[in-house]
């Protein structure tokens, strides 16, 4: 159920509306907030996720580095997190991004939490 606050209620998860689908480009991403976190939110191979906005590395925003195909590249250092899953591929980052669900129904974009 969607409620006037922008937010969809499945079971015992709540949802918040982060973006319309058609803002979320095949191989781009943008950054949202939910709550207090910042997040990326990215469309890869026509699937939409979502991982922490800030690396764990060194306190950079994400969104300003690159990304291809599905790995997200940090500006600041150049480690290499896996969008679908928040795994390291690639150092200096060892820790990996937290990954938030995703629900994309109807044109819009949800994330848990």
């Amino acid at each position: 159920m969607i409620n006037q606050a922008g937010s969809l209620q499945l079971g015992d998860s709540k949802y918040t509306f982060v973006a319309t689908s058609d803002s979320v480009e095949e191989g781009e991403m943008i950054e949202v907030t939910v709550g207090k976190e910042t997040l990326v939110v990215a469309r890869v191979h026509g699937s939409v996720h979502a991982v922490d906005g800030i690396c764990s590395h060194a306190y950079s925003e994400l969104v300003d580095g690159e990304l291809e195909d599905h790995c997200l590249y940090c500006p600041l250092h150049f480690a290499c997190f896996d969008i679908r899953d928040g795994s390291v591929v690639e150092g200096p980052a060892d820790e990996p991004l937290s990954v938030y669900s995703v629900i994309e129904l109807d044109g819009f974009i949800w994330v848990k939490g």
